[in-house]
């Protein structure tokens, strides 16, 4: 059982009153500690992990994170929460903040080897900070981040499901991708409409890829529009027959739309391809 704790208790609801939420910038915070720790637990955190933090918010994330790890590296766009956020600093010693837009910093300057990702991010830049941080992938051991649930399901889906696409192959080709937690709308201040997902993704070397970019590129051909088959997607750029006999000799024909095609497959029917 949990111990009710009346002093914490009011120390939140005191925190919650002193920010002014921007909705503008997706502020929507968690404040219960016990969830907090949870997930800095499904993130892994050790005691000589450095973690980079996207999204500080009010520093509650951030305080349980420094508790547990060697360095907190944390970014935060909206310099009205430096008081609150320089606080945290004060109180632990293992904290770095940048006041600026993740989207802009320079990744390379931070020093990182095999850090941890945990971060709540916003809802509408859920996408570009997730492919900033694939750009970056020899810089992590893993990837937690807080996001909208059907986002999240659409990351780990597997083929053959409605929410497979995209970003499910891109990301499935280079990491383990699963829902450790899902986090009900009413666990944030200020609740939001929807509920939300902790999505994990750990790197992986399961598969050859020669070009990732090309890849990439590839992959937004095949799905470019849902209800053509892969050859129509592709036949722009590719000769039609050769298409048609590649995907023969993975197992598919020339009716296979891209959602039945796996992770696997579509590296394969890429580097074929590509020769």
């Amino acid at each position: 059982m949990v111990k009710f704790n009346e002093n914490r208790v009011k120390n939140e609801e005191n925190l919650k009153n002193s920010i002014n939420f921007k909705k503008s910038l997706g502020q929507n915070f968690l404040f219960d500690t016990n969830l907090l720790n949870a997930i800095a637990s499904d993130g892994g955190v050790r005691a000589d992990d450095t973690v980079l933090e996207i999204g500080a918010g009010a520093g509650t994330l951030t305080a349980v994170l420094a508790s547990r790890c060697k360095k907190v590296i944390s970014f935060e766009i909206d310099k009205s929460l430096m008081p609150i956020l320089n606080g945290k600093a004060e109180q632990y010693k293992n904290i770095e903040f940048h006041f600026m837009d993740f989207m802009e910093a320079d990744i390379d300057s931070l020093g990182l080897d095999k850090a941890k990702v945990v971060a709540n991010i916003p809802y509408y830049i859920t996408t570009p900070i997730i492919f900033r941080l694939v750009e970056h992938i020899e810089k992590f051991d893993s990837v937690l981040v807080l996001i909208q649930k059907e986002v999240a399901e659409r990351f780990a889906s597997p083929c053959g499901n409605k929410n497979y696409g995209v970003t499910s192959v891109i990301l499935q080709s280079i990491f383990d991708v699963s829902i450790p937690r899902i986090i009900r709308k009413e666990c944030f201040t200020p609740s939001p409409k929807i509920d939300s997902a902790l999505c994990l993704l750990v790197p992986h070397d399961k598969y050859c890829i020669s070009d990732f970019a090309g890849f990439r590129d590839f992959v937004h051909l095949s799905f470019s529009m849902r209800r053509k088959t892969l050859v129509n997607n592709l036949k722009s750029k590719f000769d039609k027959d050769k298409i048609i006999l590649t995907l023969e000799d993975n197992g598919y024909n020339a009716n296979t739309r891209p959602e039945e095609i796996s992770v696997e497959k579509f590296i394969k029917i890429f580097e074929n391809l590509k020769k």
